[in-house]
């Protein structure tokens, strides 16, 4: 019983921290822009914002499931995390400054805006971006 509440938990925790994430979209344009902003420049920074919240999602789901199996002693899992935050870290990264690159190109002027992520009770700093 115990056991299932906590899982439930962990679901419930993880669909609301989804639905705030997803309801709210990083991505603005603000300030002056060129008026002939390329629906695909706009297509894609909506898709890296996207593929941002779902890399944080899975990376909260598979942390979640770790630390449920209990396998671990807690300087193992510590370093499971840290390693999953960095890889986190890395591919978004990576993802927002290729479109970042592809946007100014273009004289769109990207920037970052990073968000507070839970993961495990951690608060980390991820960055989707929005173009000012």
């Amino acid at each position: 019983m115990k056991k299932a509440t906590r899982k439930a938990l962990s679901m419930v925790l993880i669909m609301i921290t989804m639905l705030t994430l997803f309801g709210q979209s990083a991505f603005a344009l603000t300030g002056e822009q060129p008026e002939n902003i390329s629906q695909d420049i706009l297509d894609e920074m909506q898709k890296t914002d996207d593929h941002v919240y779902d890399a944080i999602a899975k990376t909260q789901e598979k942390a979640e499931k770790e630390k449920e199996k209990g396998n671990k002693s807690q300087e193992e899992f510590e370093e499971y995390l840290d390693h999953l935050i960095a890889k986190l870290l890395e591919k978004t990264e990576r993802k927002v400054d290729k479109v970042i690159e592809k946007a100014a190109a273009e004289g769109v002027k990207p920037g970052k805006e990073f968000i507070e992520v839970e993961i495990c009770d951690r608060t980390v700093d991820v960055d989707p971006f929005y173009a000012h």
